[in-house]
């Protein structure tokens, strides 16, 4: 059995949790907002170069 205190000792995780999650859902937004803006300039510069076979 777990002691007493046990989820008081886990307690500090859940807001470092939400904070790690809320900036992983903002650093992706930012990523696919810049893929919307200049997702065609990437591709046209990978085409330029021979590198949108890979990509």
């Amino acid at each position: 059995m777990m002691p007493m205190n046990a989820n008081a000792t886990n307690a500090h995780r859940v807001p470092i949790i939400a904070a790690a999650s809320l900036l992983f859902l903002g650093l992706g937004g930012v990523v696919f907002y810049g893929w919307l803006r200049f997702g065609s300039s990437i591709v046209l510069a990978l085409d330029e170069s021979g590198l949108s076979w890979c990509f």
